[in-house]
């Protein structure tokens, strides 16, 4: 007994109704995905402003960091000409003390 030609690759009622509830489901599937797309591209632009704002602030924290270390080095180098403009004034008060005149006080301090 022969078998109509196509009988094989006919479709059948079940599997059209199938095709259906298939786009249904990747149209709820696209849809989810376009919702979580959506969710990404904002969390992305968030972290990005956080990002330039943390930028920001680090380079504030910097221009803070060098202003108080210059200040920090002005401050050590006043209080180091301090001292030894008060270390030179002992001196020459020790040698005004001793009777030593002012060109022998000149002359040892250019030692």
């Amino acid at each position: 007994m022969s078998r109509p030609k196509g009988s094989k690759n006919k479709k059948t009622l079940l599997m059209e109704a199938q095709l259906g509830d298939r786009i249904v489901e990747k149209k709820a599937e696209k849809k989810a995905l376009e919702s979580r797309l959506k969710k990404l591209e904002n969390d992305m632009e968030n972290l990005k402003q956080k990002l330039k704002q943390t930028r920001k602030e680090l380079r504030t924290a910097d221009r803070t960091l060098i202003a108080l270390q210059e200040r920090k080095a002005e401050t050590e180098a006043a209080a180091a000409a301090a001292a030894q403009k008060k270390e030179i004034e002992q001196v020459v008060s020790t040698l005004i003390s001793s009777g030593k005149d002012a060109d022998e006080i000149l002359k040892l301090l250019k030692k």
